[in-house]
């Protein structure tokens, strides 16, 4: 199917983290003159999942596609965007009896030719980065010296500068609704908060955990809450461990940062499957999982936390003292947030034309792991957008049939559950 629009198409691109804005800068350079971003202030949005200190940059997939898109976008953060790159490695572990995700992602690693050191015992890992010799006992894995961490919500600024210096313009409103043709085989443009109607050739959602709400898709996005809590080094902490590459345990889904170089704050996570927060859209037509409003117009901010929910804040105390100790594990965290996720069932993106609709195009689906690929990401959904990427890339990233729910190796912990079960638990 040829996409009918021309250069100067008006183009409106619904959000503005990593996928809008990447979306709109390639638009840009492939010519399109007419692109209007669209969100409720401007980036980096506070509850987006693409702000934040950092996000890790690996090409450990289990997937060669996703790993070699990892190789291309490290190019331009090692250029582009080496201001806010930092190529610290990262430790992959798993129980030396379930080595689960490794086994599929080590030989990707390796074919690609990245370096990477291997080790059989967790007590040959503690040794090689100067840890406590029961650091990570029980565990096997590697380390891969090619990977490394992004100030995200700097480099999501610089991009957001970048669509703008290259002609975006960026209207700071939410968008409440679609307009569709009488039809309904066709969108005509936007409404917006405070009832302002925006006319459009073609719209673009790419609002991350809050796309369903505008495209109802079916089962193919869920959004899902990740925790993440942050906790204060001191001076002397800071210079102990600020040679450590990220870690994560793909059993537990544990993973955390080096201290952060402007504010010694060490991020630590769970890579899991997370939270849902399912809530009446469409006049109490359905439901879909969104993260907590937050009014940016009526000057609210995102609430902020000093704690999470009892599950992850096992998980996270055991994976801090575990890699770094009992006493930074017992500190009580700086802060905490949760992080909203946009799951595929096969963790891939999606990046098409709703069926039906001529002119909608969706692109979203970060599965946790989207802001790695910001430089590129975009590419890959204008190529999607003009039809014009090899047939196989345009198959992986399309609005397919839901297939049965794919077992994603990398996350680990409890099972997908209510943001209000875990809370209460």
């Amino acid at each position: 199917m040829a996409h009918p629009f021309t250069k100067s198409s008006r183009i409106a691109v619904v959000g503005s983290g990593e996928f809008g804005l990447s979306t709109a800068y390639y638009l840009l350079q492939a010519g399109y003159k007419s692109v209007t971003l669209f969100d409720r202030t401007r980036p980096p949005v506070p509850d987006g999942s693409s702000v934040d200190i950092s996000r890790i940059v690996r090409a450990d997939y289990d997937d060669p596609v996703y790993a070699r898109m990892v190789v291309e976008a490290l190019e331009l953060w090692k250029t582009t965007y080496n201001d806010h790159y930092y190529p610290s490695g990262l430790l992959c572990m798993c129980p030396t009896t379930n080595p689960k995700y490794l086994a599929d992602s080590l030989p990707v690693v390796k074919d690609l030719g990245l370096p990477v050191t291997e080790f059989s015992s967790g007590k040959a890992a503690a040794d090689y980065l100067s840890l406590s010799q029961d650091a990570l006992s029980g565990l096997a894995g590697y380390l891969s010296h090619e990977a490394g961490w992004v100030y995200a919500a700097k480099a999501v600024k610089q991009l957001f500068e970048m669509c703008l210096d290259q002609g975006a313009i960026f209207v700071e409103k939410a968008v409440a609704d679609l307009i569709y043709a009488e039809d309904g085989h066709s969108v005509t443009g936007l409404k917006l908060e405070g009832g302002e109607m925006f006319q459009a050739d073609v719209v673009i959602v790419a609002c991350g955990a809050w796309t369903d709400t505008l495209v109802p898709t079916g089962e193919r996005l869920l959004a899902t809450g990740q925790p993440v809590a942050f906790v204060k080094l001191t001076e002397a902490e800071y210079e102990k461990y600020k040679h450590l590459p990220i870690y994560i345990n793909f059993e537990s889904g544990f993973y955390v940062f080096p201290p952060h170089p402007d504010s010694h704050l060490v991020k630590a996570a769970r890579h899991s499957y997370g939270y849902t927060n399912y809530t009446e859209v469409e006049g109490g037509q359905r439901t879909t999982s969104v993260p907590p409003p937050v009014a940016y117009a009526r000057g609210e901010q995102p609430l902020p936390r000093t704690n999470l929910p009892k599950d992850t804040n096992e998980c996270i105390r055991i994976g801090l003292e575990q890699y770094l100790g009992s006493d930074i594990a017992s500190r009580s965290y700086d802060s905490a947030r949760v992080c909203w996720y946009t799951d595929t069932p096969t963790k891939d993106f999606l990046f098409d034309y709703k069926p039906g609709v001529k002119n909608l195009f969706v692109a979203s689906g970060g599965s946790g792991h989207g802001l790695k690929f910001l430089p590129i990401i975009g590419k890959y959904a204008v190529g999607c957008f003009e039809r014009s990427l090899d047939k196989s890339l345009l198959e992986k990233f399309s609005w397919r049939e839901i297939p049965n729910k794919l077992e994603d190796k990398s996350r680990g912990g409890t099972p997908l559950m209510s943001l209000e079960e875990a809370e209460e638990a």
